[in-house]
């Protein structure tokens, strides 16, 4: 039998098509992809995978994340755990829905931080997704953000809040990124 010669440039196209093709969804699906972006904090990542899940947990599961409804939030976990148990992802269901009832059962004054002390940091407000998470992907290395889709627009602005003004102005003169001020929404 002779052996089979391959260049070095089939052979890397064949790994990379292995590693970051289509093969994922059809194997193993997007699991650890999800859970990649959720450890990371970079949730709104999964607007990305949206499009390309196949499995009903992982669908259900991305949408309770990107869900700005508690409640609902909520019920879809609830709906992975109980129609579309999926070992990859059972335990990210369970954890947000313990920490959803855990603030439930606080007292009401305990559930929510007051806005009117609360601020936040935004960095930029865009028509284009693309273009907010390419700067939601650079502020990241340095401060946890998140987009919020605002009347049409993508802003990026943190995903804590801080407890004074000065607080947050004292972290973003600490950024390399101009950013404003909110009083948090």
């Amino acid at each position: 039998m002779t052996p089979l010669k391959i260049s070095a440039a089939a052979l890397l196209a064949l790994l990379t098509f292995a590693v970051a093709g289509a093969a994922p969804a059809e194997q193993a699906g997007y699991g650890a992809w999800i859970l990649q972006y959720v450890e990371q904090d970079k949730v709104y990542l999964l607007e990305n995978l949206r499009t390309r899940v196949t499995k009903n947990s992982e669908k259900t599961v991305i949408d309770a994340l990107l869900a700005e409804d508690g409640p609902r939030a909520a019920r879809l976990f609830e709906r992975q755990l109980k129609a579309y148990p999926d070992p990859a992802l059972d335990s990210l269901s369970k954890a947000r829905l313990s920490a959803y009832n855990a603030i439930l059962s606080a007292p009401p004054d305990a559930r929510r931080p007051s806005t009117e002390f609360a601020f936040i940091l935004q960095f930029g407000s865009f028509g284009s997704l693309k273009n907010a998470r390419e700067l939601a992907d650079r502020v990241a290395a340095h401060l946890p953000v998140t987009i919020v889709k605002r009347n049409g627009m993508h802003k990026v602005r943190s995903r804590g809040t801080f407890g004074s003004r000065e607080e947050a102005a004292g972290r973003a003169e600490k950024l390399p990124f101009n950013s404003f001020i909110l009083q948090g929404d």
